[in-house]
């Protein structure tokens, strides 16, 4: 009988042990799983917290980027492709702005003293794009020092940039043809050469606050059209005076 007694006691004590082991296995297997849990949750706020940042950028200076980068093509995409709803450069413009009128003043002057052909202007996403045509109406070839006869379109094209408070951006295009010279070893020097000293000429010899202006030089790697013949290749030699609206004036200072 005491026998029987001690196996039962046996029993029961294995019966316990494993109750208890299996018990802790069980508590170990739902901890791993709360971990993974907690993980996931983890993530989604993760997740969630980077979707609601994208949505909140600054919209204006993501499509000013957006313009911008489209200008290294030609701006074809931005032009016909907007991103901010379907309209065009031209109804970006500030519904008070005064870029159009000026636009139109100036037409008329370069109507009535019959230079469409050296200077032509348009609307786009930036504002106000005067463009002097044909280095040999405004420079010798190969040659940045400005002619006689683009001081003067200069000195007219000046009281209209001081009729406003916009900032100015002044860009040197060539066409494709190489060029290496002791003082203009590619078409990059040559480009930024002649936006440069139409900036100096302005700010020198016209008083312009030479805060508002600015100069670039693109080479040849903005050009108006394919370099495919002499005719092409005027077009591609050129100055743009771009005078900015009231976004990219706040863009151009930084603001």
């Amino acid at each position: 009988m005491p026998q029987a007694i001690k196996a039962a006691a046996r029993a029961s004590e294995s019966h316990h042990k494993k109750r208890a082991s299996e018990q802790k296995m069980e508590t170990a297997g739902m901890m791993r799983w709360l971990l993974t849990y907690a993980d996931m949750i983890t993530l989604l706020l993760a997740l969630f917290i980077i979707l609601f940042s994208i949505s909140t950028i600054n919209r204006v200076k993501f499509q000013a980027l957006v313009h911008e980068v489209s200008g290294g093509f030609d701006n074809d995409w931005a032009i016909n492709q907007p991103p901010n709803g379907g309209s065009d450069g031209t109804k970006s413009l500030n519904a008070s702005s005064n870029i159009p009128a000026i636009q139109k003043k100036l037409q008329e002057y370069i109507q009535q003293n019959h230079l469409e052909k050296s200077v032509q202007t348009r609307l786009d996403h930036r504002g106000l794009v005067i463009t002097l045509l044909s280095d040999k109406s405004y420079y010798d070839s190969g040659s940045a020092e400005l002619r006689p006869e683009a001081k003067v379109i200069l000195d007219r094209i000046n009281k209209f940039i001081q009729a406003n408070t916009y900032m100015v951006r002044v860009e040197g295009n060539t066409d494709d043809v190489p060029i290496a010279t002791g003082q203009y070893p590619t078409n990059w020097e040559l480009s930024t050469a002649r936006a440069t000293n139409v900036v100096r000429y302005l700010v020198e010899h016209d008083g312009l606050n030479p805060s508002r202006i600015s100069a670039a030089g693109y080479g040849q790697y903005h050009p108006r059209t394919r370099n495919a013949d002499v005719t092409t290749r005027q077009q591609n030699r050129r100055v743009d005076i771009v005078i900015l609206n009231a976004q990219f004036s706040k863009l151009e200072k930084g603001q």
